[in-house]
């Protein structure tokens, strides 16, 4: 069974745009209509409105699982994340995840991070223990090549979802270890599983 995650806590550091290996103009935040226009690249991005941005999407720091029924509304056809540890096995449907992205967890003694981009369907499971350091994840509100960027809380450092690697920030170039995952329909995943923990929120 999945442990207690450490929330996140405290001051996020204030990104380093100096260090980068992706262009700052490139890098583009959803504003979620909140200004002019409706995307504005981090290189014109005050430092207080990345703050508000930040805490537009919420990641899941806690998460509480259920059982196979514990979520009525999802059918069989619903697709879900699975992930296994051992013997045991766990699901995080799309539903979930499209309004969270992030999952930050401790499973098996292991530190993972379950993301999942809304805009370009990639959902993938990472390690977020680099150099003996237990990283905690959470949203930025902004893309990267079309695909969600996300942050650190230690280093305040953006990563790219889908390579698990730091773009912006004293960590860029650092690089997550992929842990496998696999997307199919609630009713196969269950038909494999019938043990499976099913995450219901946090």
């Amino acid at each position: 069974m999945a442990g207690d995650s450490s929330s996140p806590s405290g001051t996020v550091p204030e990104l380093d745009r100096s260090i980068h290996s992706a262009p700052l103009d490139q890098i583009l935040f959803d504003t979620f209509g909140t200004t002019r226009a409706r995307f504005v690249p981090l290189s014109e991005v005050s430092d207080a409105l990345q703050t508000d941005f930040r805490g537009a999407i919420t990641p899941v720091a806690l998460p509480a699982y259920g059982a196979l029924d514990a979520l009525p509304w999802l059918d069989d056809d619903d697709l879900v994340l699975g992930y296994e540890s051992g013997d045991d096995a766990y699901a995080y449907p799309i539903n979930i995840l499209n309004f969270h992205e992030i999952v930050n967890d401790t499973i098996g003694g292991v530190q993972v991070l379950i993301t999942y981009c809304p805009l370009c369907f990639s959902g993938v499971v990472f390690n977020r223990e680099l150099d003996g350091q237990t990283l905690i994840f959470g949203n930025t509100s902004a893309l990267y090549q079309s695909d969600l960027v996300m942050s650190d809380h230690q280093t305040g450092s953006y990563w790219f979802q889908v390579a698990g690697e730091a773009v912006v920030g004293t960590m860029t170039g650092s690089r997550l270890k992929p842990l496998a995952v696999t997307t199919m329909p609630w009713g196969q995943w269950k038909g494999l599983h019938a043990d499976t923990f099913l995450i219901t929120g946090s």
